[in-house]
């Protein structure tokens, strides 16, 4: 498999890509995998309020590997290049409604979100919904990026933006750019799903303080590394290619979750 240029100017220009079935003759075991995670760790969902697992795929070897899955990786070498970097996961059970946000408004960085749902969603049952286009940096004074507002603004519910839905059945990838606005609306208090979070590799200064912030915002989660320890521990050499940048960085991350501990009372839901 191979991301067509077709694909690559898709993504460019408004922001995401989906990949129906993608990964369907491994959602089993992925669904199965996932329930793992929560149950190795004792975590029962709440379904008054989203549940949420960082790092999420470095905890079960199986799903560490989905970094090395060849579909995976075609979808990160030809939007973020072969040298892009893994810089996380989170698993969530998620509850009602997303107000519109972006993961990020990076600058000068790459950052891509590769997402599975392993309910079915549709518009109105909690699929995620992205404005196409809000990710670039010529539209950092459009409106459409304050659609949180949308009732102060607009007159409208935020559910009511327009926007397009990426509907999706377990087996399916979703990837988005980390500048994109998204929402979801309507979904049940126990909507599975999963992201695994990729950037380019920094090639400048200014690229690399970029990943330094985004390392730093892992502190939220109560985290010192932004991967396991099995994560490392099973990687081959491809794998670590796309670890060590990361790896080389993070030296601030354990002060700063510190400092976040002294001020949250539990880790961030997301």
């Amino acid at each position: 498999m191979q991301i067509t240029e077709q694909q690559k100017q898709f993504f460019d220009t408004f922001g995401y890509l989906i990949f129906p079935g993608l990964l369907k003759d491994q959602i089993d075991t992925i669904t199965s995998e996932f329930r793992a995670v929560f149950d190795d760790k004792g975590i029962a969902h709440d379904a008054t309020k989203r549940t949420c697992m960082v790092p999420f795929i470095d905890q079960r070897e199986k799903l560490c590997a989905l970094l090395d899955n060849p579909k995976i990786q075609a979808i990160a070498n030809g939007i973020l290049g072969e040298e892009f970097n893994y810089i996380g996961s989170d698993g969530n059970y998620y509850t009602g409604d997303t107000s519109w946000h972006s993961d990020g408004y990076h600058s000068v960085g790459k950052f891509m979100k590769i997402a599975m749902y392993l309910d079915p969603v549709q518009r109105e049952t909690g699929a995620l919904r992205v404005i196409p286009g809000s990710h670039k940096l010529e539209h950092i004074d459009w409106k459409a990026l304050k659609a949180a507002n949308a009732k102060e603004l607009w007159g409208i519910e935020q559910s009511e933006v327009p926007s397009v839905a990426l509907e999706s059945n377990p087996g399916d990838v979703v990837a988005f750019n980390h500048n994109l606005m998204h929402s979801a609306f309507g979904g049940s208090t126990q909507r599975r799903m999963f992201t695994i979070n990729l950037s380019a590799r920094a090639q400048t200064p200014e690229e690399l303080e970029d990943l330094k912030g985004f390392i730093s915002s892992m502190s939220r989660f109560w985290v010192d590394s932004s991967f396991s320890d099995l994560m490392v521990q099973s990687a081959d050499a491809e794998r670590m290619r796309h670890l060590q940048q990361v790896l080389d960085n993070e030296g601030h991350l354990p002060a700063l979750t510190a400092k976040a501990k002294e001020t949250m009372s539990e880790p961030a839901r997301g």
